[in-house]
Order: C-alpha cells, then sequence, then structure tokens
C-alpha cells in the first residue's frame, strides 16, 4: 500500500515539477526574447545615432571622395558588428547608401541610373519626430521571400542647409536585422537553461526520493506496530527527531499506552467482576441448597437467609453501578439541580451507615459552620457521593479508628471534607484511584466488597455539577477527600 502512494506521490511529484518547468520555460523564453529584441533595438539606435553624425560630417564635406570612402566602410563595419542591412534613404525612397543590399531582394527594388529605391511609400516615409521607429515584419512585404520576420529601426534625420526642390534635404537611416539572428542570443541562453533545468530536476527527485521514504518508513512501522497490538504485542515505535513525523510516532506510541492501559483495565475488570458474582453466588447457592437439603436446621435458615439477602444487596448494588457507569460514559447522566441542605444531607448518609461505624467501633465526628447550609444540586447524586465516600473510608478505617466530616463555607462555595485515620494512600496509587477498577488494594485482603467503582462514580457525579474533588493522603496517616458546591438560599 505505502509502496503505492510513494510511486503516486512521486509520480505526482515529476508531472507538477515538470509542468512548471514547461510553463517557466515558456514565460523565459518569451521573456528573454523580448528582452533581446529590446537590446538589440537600443543598439541599433545607438548605432544609429552615430550613423547620422558620420552622415552629417559626410554632407558637409559636399560628398568627398575619401569622406564618402570612409562613411562607407563605417556602414558595412556597423552592419557587420550587428548582423544587419544599413541604408541611408531620402524622402522619395532613393538609396543614397547602404552597407548591402541582398540579391534576393534586388528585384523588389527599383534601380534608376544605377540607384536603388524603395517602391512602396511606407517603407521611406518621413517622419516629423526624431524620435526612432521600430517594427517587426517583412518590411511592407521587402522580405516575403526569405521566410522569416525582420527587425527594421528608422531614424529620420533632415538638414536645413542642403536644399532640393525647395525643401530641405531629409530621409531616414533605415537598419534591417532578421529576428532569427537576434533570437539565437535568446536560444542560448535557453540552451544554457535546460540543463540547469534537467539538473535541478534530478536532484529533485533524488531530494523527493529521500522524503518520501523517510516520511513512509515510520508509517510502514505503525502499520507493523498495529498488527503487532492486534496480536497483543505492546512494542513501541522510535520517535527519533522533533519534525510532524517524529511527533505523529510519538502520539502513536501514546495511542499504545493507552490502549495498553486499556486492555489491562478490561482484564482487571473481568476477573474482579467474575470474582465479585461468583462470591455472592457460591454463597446464595450452598445456603439455599443447606436449607433446601435439611444441612442447615430450622432454627438457623432465618440467620443464613439474612446472609443470602445481604449478597442479593451486595450484587444489586454491582449492577447498579454497572448501569450508573453505562450511562455515564454514554453521556446520559442528568442531574436535577435543585436547592437543599448539605448538612442534613451528611445527617441522613451518617445514619444511612450507623451500622458500619459501630461494627467496627469508629469514631465519628462531624463539625458544620453552620447548623444547616443551602447548597444547589442533586439531591440523591450528592448524597450518593457522600455516602460512597463514608463507605470508602469506613472500610479502610481500623476498629476503633476516626472518620470525620466538616462543612465550611469559602468564598460562597460550601467546601465538604471528609477524612479518615485509615492506612492511606501510596503516592504511587493516588494518581489513579479514581480510575474504573482500580483498587489499591490488590491483594483484595480488606477491600471484599468493591470491585474499585465508587470513587469513580463519585469523580463524574461531581463532574456533572461543574465540579471536581481533591485527594490529600499519607500512607499510616489517612486520607481526606475535599470537594465543593455552589452555596444557595432555600
Amino acid at each position: 500500500m505505502f509502496r503505492t502512494i510513494f510511486h503516486k506521490m512521486i509520480t505526482i511529484f515529476i508531472v507538477v515539477l515538470l509542468l512548471s518547468f514547461a510553463i517557466s520555460a515558456v514565460f523565459f523564453n518569451i521573456s528573454i526574447s523580448r528582452y533581446v529584441i529590446d537590446q538589440r533595438t537600443e543598439v541599433l539606435d545607438v548605432y544609429g545615432e552615430r550613423i547620422l553624425s558620420a552622415l552629417e560630417i559626410l554632407l558637409d564635406s559636399r560628398m568627398d571622395p575619401t569622406t564618402s570612402f570612409i562613411f562607407k566602410n563605417l556602414l558595412e563595419a556597423v552592419a557587420t558588428n550587428t548582423s544587419s542591412i544599413i541604408w541611408i534613404a531620402d524622402d522619395r525612397g532613393y538609396l543614397l547608401a547602404y552597407s548591402s543590399i541582398p540579391e534576393f531582394f534586388q528585384d523588389k527594388l527599383q534601380a534608376t541610373n544605377g540607384i536603388y529605391q524603395l517602391t512602396n511609400p511606407k517603407q521611406y516615409a518621413f517622419q516629423e519626430t526624431p524620435k526612432p521607429r521600430n517594427e517587426i515584419g517583412t518590411f511592407y512585404g521587402l522580405f516575403d521571400d526569405t521566410g522569416m520576420q525582420w527587425l527594421t529601426v528608422k531614424i529620420p534625420f533632415s538638414y536645413s542647409n542642403i536644399i532640393i526642390n525647395n525643401e530641405p534635404f531629409r530621409g531616414n537611416v533605415i537598419m534591417h536585422t532578421p529576428v532569427p539572428e537576434i533570437k539565437k542570443t535568446g536560444k542560448t541562453i535557453l540552451s544554457l537553461f535546460l540543463p540547469a533545468v534537467f539538473i535541478s530536476l534530478m536532484i529533485s527527485f533524488v531530494l523527493m526520493y529521500i522524503l518520501s521514504k523517510r516520511i513512509t518508513n515510520p508509517l510502514k512501522q505503525m502499520t507493523q506496530a498495529a498488527r503487532r497490538i492486534s496480536s497483543g504485542d505492546w512494542s513501541r515505535l522510535s520517535s527519533n527527531g522533533n519534525d510532524e513525523v517524529a511527533v505523529l510516532a510519538e502520539s502513536f506510541n501514546h495511542m499504545i499506552v493507552t490502549l495498553e492501559n486499556l486492555e489491562k483495565m478490561r482484564r482487571d475488570f473481568v476477573a474482579n467482576i467474575s470474582h465479585e458474582l461468583r462470591t455472592p453466588m457460591t454463597s446464595i447457592n450452598g445456603f439455599i441448597e443447606g436449607i433446601l437439603d435439611g444441612t442447615i436446621p430450622q432454627e438457623k435458615q432465618r440467620d443464613y437467609l439474612n446472609i443470602v439477602k445481604d449478597e442479593v444487596k451486595r450484587l444489586q448494588r454491582l449492577v447498579t453501578d454497572m448501569l450508573d457507569i453505562a450511562r455515564m460514559e454514554a453521556g446520559d447522566l442528568k442531574v436535577n439541580i435543585g436547592i437543599f441542605d448539605i448538612c442534613e444531607t451528611v445527617r441522613l448518609s451518617v445514619i444511612n451507615l450507623q451500622k458500619i461505624f459501630e461494627e467496627k467501633n469508629i469514631n465519628f465526628r462531624a463539625s458544620f459552620e453552620q447548623e444547616s447550609m443551602a447548597v444547589k444540586g442533586d439531591c440523591d447524586a450528592i448524597q450518593r457521593v457522600i455516602i460512597n465516600l463514608l463507605h470508602n473510608a469506613a472500610k479502610f478505617t481500623p476498629e476503633g479508628g476516626d472518620i470525620s466530616v466538616s462543612i465550611r463555607n469559602i468564598k460562597g462555595k460550601a467546601e465538604i471534607t471528609i477524612s479518615d485515620s485509615g492506612e492511606g494512600i501510596s503516592k504511587e496509587d493516588l494518581p489513579y484511584i479514581f480510575d474504573r477498577f482500580h483498587k489499591a488494594d490488590k491483594s483484595r485482603s480488606k477491600d471484599r466488597s468493591s470491585v474499585g467503582l465508587g470513587l469513580y462514580i463519585v469523580r463524574n457525579i461531581l463532574r456533572a455539577h461543574h465540579e471536581d474533588i481533591h485527594v490529600e493522603s499519607e500512607v499510616g496517616k489517612g486520607t481526606t477527600f475535599i470537594f465543593s458546591l455552589p452555596t444557595g438560599e432555600i
């Protein structure tokens, strides 16, 4: 699967890269062509101005043979250096001087007394503004037979000291350069650009291959780890570095730890539930069989039936707790908020557990800041919280030990504190006591009536009230649970 993804990534990357380079090459070629033509136009303009200066000297010397010879050589030199054809034409189209006239279009010029003349007025039309003009084309059909475009630069001139037909002598310096000749420079630049593109493409491919491997290899490891997890192997992934892949690997490892803990919790839960169900059911079955077969004498049957009754209640509490947890995890836990007396609720809870306190000779103390204190909450749910905490304290408090409850008003909230003088909770177990099925007494020697659901239910009830519970404990000195409720008025 990852090989397919890798191949798709490489293919998409290459297609995108080639498309990007192709588009870049087209725009680059267009830009280079424009740039080269503009540069050649500027060069011809500069040479054209120099030719005009030389032409002025030639005209001032009245076409002196020596000056004419030098001027002719100048035109030929400039034409060679610029790969162009240079003509000096008057306003009637006569070519008074030129660097050359190629044979392939001589038949398109008119010859009069050995002097060539342009036949199309648009070719030699004089413009009044001295600004040079340039155009790309066939120069009004003159270069049709060449099969290529030409760049033509026309620079007008006018000399008032030479009068012909009552008008100043004027005309144009006309310079022709074939566009393909100009574009040779662009092609040369492009020929240098293409190898660079190819090298960049190869480097990009190698880097993409390395990067893809770096991405897909951890994904392969995660796939293999997921398969190992399904078979019960909880080994972790290596997460070197600090990039996104390393963060993903760390998250995957965190998920493995969570799943491992959940699996351990599930196994513990099955073991605990199996034990809790088996123990009372075994007792119930044994006592009932003893009554039915006469093993238990009639005068003791009532006592054993009371034991059966207690075991049934124990099973009912277990089933009730399991149903409550199912509702909590499904988000169906609803609280009916009302106003009630928290002090009275504590008194009723203590009365409910009075038998347990008396059996263990527990010294109970209550310290209420006020005789009564109204709070906002679900009275039944909060009573269950208090009973669970008091019952939990009674289980782990030795005979003759102490349990205390205090209620005080702190900044508009009733703070309820339940303390015991039991063995306390170790620092290792303290962070987990509110987890489902957690039991600090792993041996189960002291806590035979619980599967570790009471404190989990307590915390969820308080969270449904948007409150939380805090625990303080020290081994050998006891445990204290503290929670708060908002006060109200009855």
